[in-house]
């Protein structure tokens, strides 16, 4: 039994003031074993953050269903953490209280959110940091806080939403493996949507290719790399093909949204 199956899900979005409906994800399956690493690549609008909110839990399919180890998915829940881009930290929390947040709501005493939290702070670099608040901190710090506040509460399935979108290049390069780092650690199963195809390849060990709206997924593509993963690795020749491959998957894509 897969470890999160998605079983020919489709959404459609109710139209607004007499608009017609909105097909936003056509029928689509995937089936994700536990430890895998999927970056969800496609146009923009395709549907990839649709797919990861009804993963969530936030948001309903049409038609279909999700399955967590055999559970069907009807709504949020501790077992799947969330990371937007925006990084919706607490302003009003520390950094160290971000990451508790969830532990607290689970009744972990203090003494056990004392550990876990000092496991994540040391994890993901932000030693030095406990009693700051977000608006002190940069983007790439405040989305490290939610990295670890998401995989502090222990979920099965980490889901993130081009969590490195806003980020500088470089900033991107270094969150990139960083949590790469913290995977390679802890093991958790992640989903990633991104339309940048080298973060695609490097952070992956399958690229889940999307259609043009309304999405769906069209290929399925594994990323035989090995861990762990340095940015060297992009000029391999193995990633140099791969991308070859997704560049024109993707083309074939944008061209067909710009003409939707």
């Amino acid at each position: 039994m897969s470890h999160l199956s998605i079983r020919s899900v489709t959404k459609i979005f109710a139209g607004t003031r007499g608009a017609q409906p909105t097909t936003a994800l056509q029928p689509t399956s995937l089936e994700v074993a536990e430890q895998d690493f999927i970056t969800v690549l496609g146009p923009s609008g395709c549907g990839k953050s649709t797919l990861l909110r009804l993963v969530a839990g936030l948001e309903t399919p049409t038609e279909g269903e999700i399955l967590l180890d055999g559970a069907r998915v009807e709504g949020p829940g501790a077992d799947r953490g969330v990371v937007f881009q925006n990084y919706t930290l607490f302003p009003w929390l520390t950094v160290r209280q971000n990451i508790c947040f969830g532990l607290r709501e689970k009744g972990l005493s203090a003494t056990e959110q004392k550990e876990i939290s000092e496991s994540y702070i040391e994890s993901v670099g932000l030693r030095g940091f406990e009693s700051h608040y977000p608006k002190q901190l940069s983007g790439g710090m405040q989305q490290r806080v939610a990295i670890a506040r998401a995989m502090a509460n222990d979920p099965k399935i980490l889901l993130l939403d081009e969590p490195f979108g806003a980020l500088d290049n470089q900033t991107r390069v270094i969150m990139q493996e960083l949590l790469l780092g913290v995977w390679e650690k802890h093991r958790k199963t992640v989903i990633f949507v991104t339309h940048d195809i080298d973060e695609s390849i490097f952070m992956a060990n399958r690229v889940a290719v999307f259609t043009a709206r309304p999405g769906r997924i069209k290929a399925d593509i594994a990323v035989e790399l090995p861990y762990p993963r340095h940015y060297t690795v992009k000029t391999s020749p193995e990633f140099t093909e791969l991308k070859a491959r997704l560049t024109e998957e993707i083309r074939a894509e944008s061209l067909a949204a710009a003409a939707y």
